[in-house]
């Protein structure tokens, strides 16, 4: 795969402001058991290298972290390069991400973007934010958020990904 194949379509929200995590690490890198000596895609991982500190000092995984909104264009080269020879990452995570686009197509372009990037059957570990659980999506100050139910993604993983399944809060796709 090369640059070409990562598709990124404008989104009518910008997700530049939703990476919020300076201090906490995000709840995904709690909830996963990663393999040590591997290559994790955290896509779109935002603008703060905390997980990637974390992964590397528990389990001695390298982190790539790979956003459009937040890392600079020769960053997100240099990942897919990484990843490109690695033959794939070993893993991937998509923390929060989902929930902030708008956009079906984009959220399966998303998804798409992934599975190109990973190892056949590799794991791609997937959390949201569900806000209200509602469903009643709309702008927020810091651009868009669903308010849907982790349960009511995985059907649209489905789409792209064979194997999907959830343990409460976390999707595991294959």
């Amino acid at each position: 795969f090369d640059d070409e194949e990562i598709e990124q379509s404008e989104q009518e929200f910008s997700s530049a402001k939703t990476s919020i995590n300076s201090g906490k690490l995000p709840a995904i890198f709690r909830l996963v058991k990663f393999t040590p000596d591997t290559i994790n895609l955290d896509y779109g991982g935002g603008k703060f290298d905390n997980a990637s500190d974390y992964l590397k000092d528990a389990y001695n995984v390298t982190n790539l972290i790979y956003d459009p909104f937040n890392r600079s264009i020769e960053h997100n080269k240099e990942v897919l390069k990484t990843i490109r020879s690695n033959n794939g990452a070993d893993s991937a995570t998509l923390s929060n991400v989902l929930n902030v686009i708008k956009e079906p197509t984009i959220r399966s372009e998303v998804l798409r973007n992934i599975k190109k990037l990973l190892k056949p059957g590799a794991p791609l570990y997937i959390t949201v934010y569900e806000g209200t659980g509602k469903g009643d999506s709309g702008e927020t100050k810091s651009g868009y958020q669903l308010n849907k139910k982790t349960a009511d993604y995985v059907e649209e993983i489905s789409e792209i990904f064979n194997d999907v399944t959830r343990k409460g809060k976390l999707i595991i796709a294959r």
